[in-house]
């Protein structure tokens, strides 16, 4: 085994789930006798948000306000790691990238943890806490004063959405437009999808389904407040006062272009979100860039792998496997000689997807669950494990383990 107190400079770049997960395996490395190891986590906000939590969020300010970590807590006191609250512009060769602050950063190992723009306003744009804040009252404010809510998008985001903002207000107007055949991703049981139509019934929501909204070309990527007429394929007109988008996604790639002018091919996919080439390792797909990992929603694996408990087991891969290159001594021979270290890399993990769960919540009361493959979609069992285990806070006492500098947390 290679020296572990050797000087280790490791980067990630993105604080959501996989990035979260896997700097914090990482450093907890330096308990262990890995003394010369540094992680140094890199985000363009200032605060860690739990989107899983939007619906919540949504309609609760209370909750919003404690869905908003510090990076600055990200790490305990005293030790050599550290947050750089900036943007990554590009990352220049197989050991450096750069900063949109200006700051050029060597590495050992770079985890690119950088996600994608979901879908309509659980992608909150702000990059501090108020701002953050400011953007979903304006939007809490808007569902206050309208009479009517046009959810577009079935998946798990826009189920909950709509169960959250129809339990909330239940003297509105909520329609939930899908362009699918059934409500969920594909991979989930039909009884997922019926009990998820059924129990939005419950709460007053019009589910429309095999329908396709045709957006302006200016809507973006977004939600929006204010009266809209809306036009399906079909012809129908869909008129509401706020509209919220829970369809699309993309990933921010450009990064990758000095890279790729050196290897001479493309390690994103061009059509579709334009998803980070990687193979079943995490790595980045090409011979060059062994030391560079992609774990979470920024990756090619299917969309079926794209959820947040998912990305953070990514995360963890990821890190499992920087480990086994750092006891291997990777890091020394791949500075000498690139060659050689491909040649002598021990064999790595691979990520296996293994798990086809899903628990939603359709407001706090209701909601549908799916474990082991058995749906338990209409049923009150479903209600009761959702109301226990996720509906109350979407599982944010989990995330605050990651921030374990109360100090600064207490100041947020």
């Amino acid at each position: 085994m290679a020296d572990k107190s050797r000087d280790i400079s490791i980067v990630v770049v993105g604080g959501s789930y996989a990035g979260a997960a896997a700097a914090k395996k990482l450093a907890d490395l330096s308990k262990k006798g890995y003394t010369g190891l540094k992680v140094t986590l890199v985000d363009e906000k200032s605060h860690y948000f739990h989107a899983i939590g939007f619906p919540k969020a949504l309609v609760d300010a209370k909750y919003a306000a404690k869905a908003f970590l510090p990076f600055s807590a990200f790490f305990e006191n005293g030790t050599q790691h550290q947050f750089i609250n900036s943007r990554l512009k590009s990352i220049t060769d197989a050991h450096h990238l750069e900063l949109e602050n200006g700051q050029q950063v060597y590495y050992d190992y770079l985890v690119l943890a950088t996600g994608g723009k979901a879908p309509g306003p659980i992608n909150v744009s702000a990059t501090s806490k108020d701002e953050g804040l400011a953007e979903i009252e304006q939007l809490r404010v808007g569902l206050q004063d309208a009479n009517s809510v046009l959810v577009i998008g079935g998946g798990a985001v826009g189920v909950e959405v709509a169960g959250f903002v129809a339990a909330t207000f239940p003297q509105k107007k909520v329609t939930l437009v899908h362009s699918g055949k059934r409500l969920m991703p594909t991979n989930f049981r039909d009884g997922v999808s019926n009990g998820a139509v059924a129990k939005l019934g419950q709460i007053g929501v019009d589910v429309v389904l095999n329908e396709r909204v045709e957006l302006p070309s200016d809507f973006g990527h977004s939600a929006h407040v204010g009266h809209k007429v809306l036009r399906g394929i079909s012809g129908t007109e869909y008129p509401s006062d706020v509209q919220i988008l829970a369809v699309g996604f993309k990933v921010n790639s450009a990064f990758l272009e000095p890279l790729e002018s050196k290897t001479g091919s493309l390690l994103h996919i061009e059509d579709g979100p334009g998803f980070i080439r990687v193979r079943p390792t995490l790595q980045l797909d090409s011979d060059s860039f062994p030391n560079i990992f992609v774990p979470g929603d920024a990756n090619d694996l299917p969309m079926t792998a794209k959820y947040g408990f998912k990305a953070e087991m990514q995360g963890g891969t990821a890190a499992a496997n920087i480990k086994k290159l750092i006891d291997a001594g990777f890091d020394q021979s791949f500075s000498e000689s690139e060659d050689s270290a491909i040649a002598n890399a021990p064999a790595l993990g691979k990520w296996s997807d293994m798990v086809d769960a899903i628990m939603v919540p359709i407001g706090p009361d209701l909601g549908v669950v799916q474990m082991l493959k058995v749906a338990l979609g209409g049923s009150g069992i479903a209600n009761f494990l959702v109301r226990q285990i996720k509906s109350k806070d979407f599982m944010l006492w989990m995330r605050k383990g990651y921030f374990p500098n109360k100090q600064q947390t207490s100041g947020q």
